[in-house]
């Protein structure tokens, strides 16, 4: 430690170690969160069809509503999408 190249090397490589254990743990998050998406679109159109047949009003609210969710859902399907793809993508 009383050489500052010895120590900045070595912090160095420690930064190292951890970024490639976040990126483990990244790679586990991501197929989490594509997994946590699809669930909440399942559940929710089952909702809408639900509340369509007993309660059309709040029914087509919600149906409007989701819509703008399912946008920017897809936003983040594609580009988990992209990450997935990615040649290290161990996930």
């Amino acid at each position: 430690w009383t050489k500052p190249a010895h120590r900045e090397a070595t912090v160095k490589y420690f930064k190292i170690q951890r970024a490639h254990e976040e990126i483990k743990r990244l790679n586990v998050e991501i197929c989490r969160l594509h997994t946590a998406i699809h669930d909440e679109e399942l559940a929710v159109n089952t909702t809408i069809d639900t509340l369509l047949a007993s309660n059309q009003p709040v029914g087509l609210e919600l149906q409007r509503q989701w819509r703008r969710c399912a946008a920017i859902n897809a936003v983040h399907i594609f580009r988990l999408d992209q990450i997935a793809s990615q040649p290290n993508f161990s996930g």
